[in-house]
């Protein structure tokens, strides 16, 4: 049977865990696209792209903390409690 037309994948024995996290519908086509345009599953172009930035970089960078939306939060103190009366 042919490969053509398929994905490439990683080894059939290699052990995986499974990770999640919603993104936006624009970083999730950017995966997307250049997963489909390197020939692979968006998993392994994931995986791919970590190994790549820990090579370079030693580890995984840091990126910036998402800015938060003060326009649709409540102002909640901080010494509020959370515990039942």
């Amino acid at each position: 049977m042919s490969d053509f037309g398929r994905r490439a994948r990683r080894a059939n024995d290699a052990p995986t865990v499974l990770l999640q996290g919603r993104v936006s519908p624009t970083a999730r086509d950017d995966v997307r696209e250049a997963a489909e345009a390197s020939g692979v599953t968006m998993s392994y172009y994931l995986e791919a792209l970590i190994n790549k930035l820990v090579d370079e970089n030693g580890s995984m960078p840091l990126v910036d903390r998402p800015s938060r939306d003060r326009a649709n939060q409540l102002d909640i103190p901080q010494e509020a409690s959370t515990a039942a009366a």
